[in-house]
């Protein structure tokens, strides 16, 4: 009868948590009909596994939802960084111009230096928002997809059941007439 462990949540021998705990799966998987299960401890211990085996899928989700998370934090504190820097250069630009027409002239090579990047680095907040926006829909659309797919099959578990019901209710009008005679 196999032992059932509980694993850290973290790095385990170099790997992340989530492949640790696919690998562990695997390895404790039993096809169904590799044993049935007789005595009660039997029967605990399988249904404990499931119980397991769910919690570890429940603790890979949540490391995929924090990965993710981080992910975004990541990218949020890159705009952070870009947005200062379109900041600091529009300031040096009305530093500048606040001097007057004759500091305008004086530094207009400098000036040209600094508007110049600001464009630049516009266009490159433009074109990663832009990236941003495709990669939202696309998910977006997936995400429909999946809420379609779930939908569909909510039908067909409904319908289901509905037919469980009623073979229910066929079983009771059967043995019904028969418990009165």
């Amino acid at each position: 009868m196999p032992e059932h462990e509980d694993y850290a949540i973290g790095a385990i021998d170099g790997k992340s948590s989530a492949s640790y705990v696919v690998d562990e799966m695997r390895r404790s998987f039993k096809p169904p009909g590799a044993g049935v299960p007789t005595t009660p401890a039997e029967k605990i211990d399988v249904s404990l596994s499931e119980v397991q085996n769910s919690i570890r899928e429940q603790q890979m989700l949540i490391e995929q939802d924090l990965q993710s998370a981080l992910s975004k934090a990541s990218t949020h504190v890159t705009d952070s960084q870009s947005v200062d820097t379109l900041l600091a250069v529009s300031q040096q630009v009305a530093s500048v111009v606040s001097q007057g027409n004759e500091a305008v002239r004086s530094n207009s090579q400098h000036l040209g230096e600094l508007i110049s990047l600001l464009g630049n680095q516009l266009s490159m907040q433009q074109a990663k928002a832009d990236r941003q926006v495709a990669q939202a829909l696309q998910k977006a659309v997936c995400s429909l997809a999946d809420a379609q797919s779930a939908m569909f099959q909510s039908m067909a578990i409904s319908e289901m059941a509905h037919y469980v019901k009623g073979a229910d209710q066929v079983v009771k009008d059967i043995i019904a007439p028969g418990q009165v005679q």
